[in-house]
């Protein structure tokens, strides 16, 4: 989410509305956007259903944990922007996702996270909505 705050005017020129889904109460995305990630919509799940909907899944611990050095440069670049770890909230061996969706509704680009930390990087999501003339 911080990810997405620090780079919100490049994602919204290329055409792109952010929001973000959690697993946990209102109240816990209230606060963790409101820190994290002000710009973005917030929504809080309070069942793994949307994650399922969205074709995201429960990792197994080694999933979750990665490699050592994948999340160990996860961590790191979290830490380089000044993030930690907070309160863990909802299913917290539910893997991750990034989805760009068009006005129709239509899923035009999908990353699913092999683990805790995976994120897309900003410029891959840039680039794939100017690559599908996505509009804001």
């Amino acid at each position: 989410m911080a990810q997405l705050e620090l780079h919100k005017d490049d994602l919204r020129a290329a055409g792109l509305k952010l929001l973000a889904v959690g697993l946990g109460e209102p109240k816990h995305a209230e606060r963790y956007c409101g820190k994290l990630a002000p710009s973005l919509t917030c929504f809080a799940a309070t069942s793994n259903d949307p994650y399922t909907a969205w074709g995201l899944r429960r990792g197994t611990v080694g999933e979750m944990l990665g490699t050592g050095f994948q999340l160990m440069g996860a961590t790191l670049k979290a830490m380089r922007n000044g993030q930690s770890q907070g309160e863990t909230t909802g299913d917290v061996q539910m893997l991750p996702g990034t989805f760009i969706v068009d006005q129709a509704g239509i899923i035009r680009y999908a990353y699913y996270s092999a683990y805790a930390g995976d994120d897309p990087e900003i410029p891959v999501l840039v680039e794939a909505a100017r690559g599908i003339g996505v509009r804001g």
